[in-house]
């Protein structure tokens, strides 16, 4: 997630006021992940106004954290947002292995409803076939935007 926003910070203020930044980020959320349920946004208090400057937030999600990198684009307030981590639906990663199987298949990923995952970290899945077999299949995260490839079926 990449998104510009200009803060309401007075001109004179030496310091980011949050409050903005907190809310352009749920809002953000709320926009890129509908159905996610999240808690409280955080940002620290007492960042310097500075081109470059960089602070991280955090969005509270079920049993785990989302983490943005804020990075101020001018010495008027402007930020970016970006994130290291993808955000996925398990409903997604079921359909998308339920999908790619060579027969009708349940699949069931874990009991996550959403799951925040780095590029390159792997996920597992099990994939009960109608003709009575069962699989375990692996997925690769392949880049922040959520985008999995099946790396693996035992």
């Amino acid at each position: 997630m990449a998104v510009v926003v200009t803060l309401g910070t007075p001109a004179g203020a030496a310091t980011v006021n949050p409050r903005p930044v907190r809310a352009e980020i749920a809002r953000q959320v709320a926009a890129t992940y509908p159905g996610l349920a999240f808690g409280n946004v955080a940002c620290p208090d007492g960042v310097a106004r500075r081109t470059g400057k960089r602070f991280t937030c955090t969005v509270q999600l079920p049993g785990t954290f989302l983490r943005l990198t804020a990075t101020q684009s001018d010495d008027r307030g402007s930020v970016t947002f970006d994130t290291e981590q993808a955000v996925l639906s398990r409903q997604s990663l079921e359909e998308f292995v339920a999908a790619n199987a060579s027969l009708a298949a349940t699949v069931t990923c874990g009991n996550a409803g959403w799951l925040v995952v780095r590029p390159g970290q792997q996920l597992s899945c099990h994939a009960a076939l109608a003709d009575g077999a069962s699989r375990d299949v692996q997925l690769t995260v392949r880049d922040t935007a959520g985008n999995v490839t099946i790396t693996g079926v035992t």
